[in-house]
């Protein structure tokens, strides 16, 4: 992308920003970046592009586990109006053997809830219908702080005028606590899903990945919240191949998803990253074997998203459009993150919330008819 982006415009200003320029400044310079940053001083950003001449500048921190504050970076609007994220915390205190975040990113820290509470108000007033709460390790909001917490910037997001939906980004299984439940069984604009990690279903695999649960831990939340949202939307995340994962672990991954019944799964191969405890483990798995197990779940992902779209086939939901395609349909997608494509005798309906009659699943999303 870097190459590129110098081919098409060879007087741009190329800037890196982000974990792997943070872990790996030098990496970026040789290849040629103008400006390399990493995860911290981004507000600073346009600054360092203003004041560019022709030498490459690499403004990158060496103590970043020593950073406690959180950098606030404020987006009122964007070419998206109808989903907007905001970030509420950073940084992370966990150290899963696969991951370099907490190298790269410093330790759990909160955003201050006035300012949270101020960007979200300004995203209600540009017009936005939905907010999705955001962080590294967003369950972790209000350790560092000392009367809020993860559930208090909800309610007070969900209580904006203006703000119809109110939607967490991925979150681990911990924060499905009797507190939390009782949260969303109450407030009707928390949306219809939750993307809980997962990794792995073997655990053996999940205490090497250091991972804070069991699989016995994982079913008791996801039947939990299903206590107060029958048909919520839950994805997840799974590692395909980690360092000694024998075929054993990889059945009873599949076990367990098909057990628990997930509508979808992300699947990745494990990819080690350097400076990370499961670089270095012995029994790496071969490329070839982590292409099969990736397959084998993205099986079971295929069936269990298209059976739980199907289950709404012939119901009314409300939809938020997104976009208008070139052959006439309007894109948008429900309270549980379904993909909706509607036709409607209307020609402009971005930024609404309407309901729409499901008739089909088409490959991996709903066709409907505006009601």
């Amino acid at each position: 992308m870097i190459g590129r982006a110098k081919q098409r415009n060879p007087q741009a200003i190329v800037v890196s920003v982000g974990c792997s320029s943070q872990a790996n400044p030098s990496v970026y310079k040789d290849l040629g970046v103008d400006i390399v940053m990493g995860t911290t001083e981004r507000n600073q950003l346009v600054n360092h592009i203003e004041s560019f001449e022709k030498q490459p500048i690499v403004h990158v921190a060496t103590d970043i586990r020593g950073d406690e504050t959180f950098e606030s970076t404020t987006i009122s609007t964007d070419s998206d109006r109808t989903r907007a994220f905001l970030k509420i915390q950073d940084g992370c205190d966990n150290f899963c053997t696969y991951c370099i975040i907490p190298h790269v990113r410093g330790k759990s820290r909160s955003r201050d809830f006035e300012d949270v509470m101020s960007q979200a108000t300004q995203f209600a007033e540009n017009g936005y219908k939905e907010i999705v709460v955001a962080g590294i390790h967003v369950a972790s909001y209000g350790k560092d702080l000392q009367d809020r917490n993860l559930i208090d910037v909800l309610s007070a997001i969900t209580r904006l005028e203006g703000i119809e939906r109110v939607r967490l980004s991925s979150v681990e299984p911990n924060v499905i606590t009797p507190e939390f439940c009782e949260f969303v069984a109450k407030t009707p604009k928390f949306c219809d899903h939750l993307h809980l990690s997962l990794q792995s279903g073997s655990n053996g695999i999940l205490k090497l990945m250091n991972r804070k649960y069991t699989t016995d831990d994982y079913y008791r939340a996801v039947e939990q919240i299903r206590t107060v949202r029958p048909k919520i939307n839950i994805t997840t995340d799974v590692i395909a191949g980690f360092p000694t994962e024998e075929e054993s672990d990889h059945s009873q991954t599949k076990q367990f998803l098909q057990t628990i019944r997930l509508s979808k799964i992300h699947v990745f191969p494990f990819s080690a990253k350097m400076g990370t405890g499961a670089a270095g483990m012995a029994g790496q798995i071969p490329k070839s074997v982590k292409k099969q197990r990736c397959k084998e779940l993205l099986e079971i992902s295929d069936r269990q998203e298209n059976a739980y779209y199907q289950s709404f086939v012939g119901k009314v939901m409300s939809v938020l459009v997104e976009e208008t395609t070139k052959d006439g349909f309007f894109l948008g997608k429900t309270t549980n993150y379904m993909p909706v494509a509607f036709t409607a005798d209307k020609s402009d309906l971005a930024n609404q919330i309407v309901a729409v009659k499901l008739n089909s699943v088409d490959k991996n999303r709903l066709v409907g008819i505006l009601q």
